[in-house]
């Protein structure tokens, strides 16, 4: 009796011991870090994104059957990927490109089964809009059955950037990275001028300690995906102290490195359903290469569009911004504002312009009759397109200093605040 009492009350204390196990508490002496997240509604902080949908017939093609409801007319479908890695993998695959290998490199066992790809049906959800008497109403398909007779009715109005009141909770599924798992965000979906548009809008955070330092950190995918493919992080709160804005500069891509107390760690890597995420302690840093704020900048060489050659090397011992311009959003704004940060900062700072659009830079250096050197990044500027020039619509800025290193990062519209605040 008395051994069976002794074996009761050893599992009793094991039990005790496991619930008090405290997670995300680590020392500095460790090299590595594994952080647990919690998913949170909203961006935050961070910049929220969104992609149009099209709603189309449903006597078009579908790959699969989806249930509407009786008593609408004018029925319109429209679907969203959640996992597009599936979708590549397959493409790659069928093309034979010799990109597959560094796609398999990256993704491949804890991203995607190559083996055992979701079908459509399971890879995305459904929207549907339509009238109601005269009324126009859309529904999104909130528990995934291919069913909207038991989804909420909704109207559709303006998007809304500022408050969380009119996202709606939707489950999805997303591979683990074991298996596909039932997972649930929440939406976002309306009109902006002519379009619908359609946004994931969710982060993540995690709470950790290194010794007695804590820390928050945020995570949002850069298009507002399911997933977190792209992932920015940055540093919410140290000790108690909370950020209430999130400037360009403390924007982190994975490959990155986060500053924690007087250590950085690289963000590693991230699991694709974003649950966990990994940290590498990385003891120097002064000798890395990268377009963070204080690291070496990247160099490069290549053809600006009157086909001279420019360097990075042609700018030591000068201030350099390298400002990315776009006619997405709006046809002039991103350059209109270059025309005015150059004029303000003439003869202190020297700019290279980079755009994606052979049509609108040429016509926007005429009619606001720019300066300085331009640079078209997707024709054959391979080292701009890696490091400068990473999404096609970018508006980002890189101030380089005299010494070749990243001083600062910021939109082209902040251009005032940040170059005012560095340059004298």
């Amino acid at each position: 009796m008395k051994q069976i009492l002794l074996l009761i009350l050893g599992i009793l204390l094991i039990g005790c011991k496991q619930k008090t196990t405290h997670t995300n508490e680590f020392s500095s002496h460790s090299d590595r870090i594994e952080l647990t997240t919690k998913k949170i509604k909203g961006n935050s902080l961070f910049p929220a994104g969104a992609v149009p949908i099209y709603f189309n017939d449903t006597l078009d093609h579908y790959e699969y059957p989806v249930i509407f409801p009786e008593d609408l007319t004018e029925i319109k479908l429209a679907t969203q990927h959640v996992d597009i890695k599936p979708f590549q993998f397959e493409n790659l695959k069928k093309d034979n490109s010799d990109y597959l290998k560094v796609f398999l490199k990256e993704n491949y066992p804890s991203h995607i089964d190559t083996l055992n790809l979701p079908p459509v049906k399971d890879n995305s959800i459904c929207m549907m809009t339509g009238k109601r008497g005269t009324e126009r109403i859309f529904i999104i398909d909130e528990n995934n059955n291919k069913d909207f007779r038991d989804d909420a009715i909704r109207k559709l109005g303006k998007m809304d950037w500022e408050t969380t009141d009119q996202l709606i909770k939707s489950k999805y599924k997303i591979f683990d990275g074991e298996k596909m798992k039932t997972d649930s965000t929440w939406v976002n979906i309306g009109k902006l001028k002519n379009k619908i548009l359609f946004s994931v809008s969710h982060h993540l955070v995690s709470t950790f300690s290194i010794d007695t330092n804590k820390y928050q950190i945020g995570i949002v995918d850069r298009h507002s995906n399911f997933g977190f493919d792209r992932p920015i992080l940055a540093l919410l709160s140290e000790n108690g102290v909370k950020k209430d804005s999130l400037p360009k500069s403390e924007l982190l891509n994975k490959g990155e490195y986060l500053k924690l107390g007087s250590d950085y760690y690289k963000f590693e890597n991230i699991s694709n359903d974003g649950e966990k995420i990994n940290l590498i302690k990385q003891k120097d840093v002064s000798h890395l290469v990268g377009t963070q704020v204080g690291f070496i900048a990247p160099k490069f060489t290549t053809q600006t569009i009157d086909s001279s050659t420019v360097s990075l090397d042609d700018y030591k011992g000068e201030y350099l911004v390298l400002a990315n311009l776009t006619a997405c959003y709006s046809a002039i704004s991103t350059y209109q504002h270059y025309k005015e940060m150059t004029e303000s900062f003439q003869g202190k700072i020297s700019f290279i312009g980079i755009d994606n659009s052979t049509q609108s830079l040429p016509v926007n250096i005429k009619n606001l009759n720019l300066s300085g050197k331009f640079i078209f990044a997707e024709l054959n500027n391979d080292e701009i397109q890696k490091h400068y020039r990473q999404d096609f619509s970018s508006r980002t800025c890189f101030l380089i200093d005299k010494e070749g290193h990243i001083q600062d990062k910021f939109e082209i519209s902040d251009w005032k605040q940040s170059l005012t605040r560095i340059i004298k």
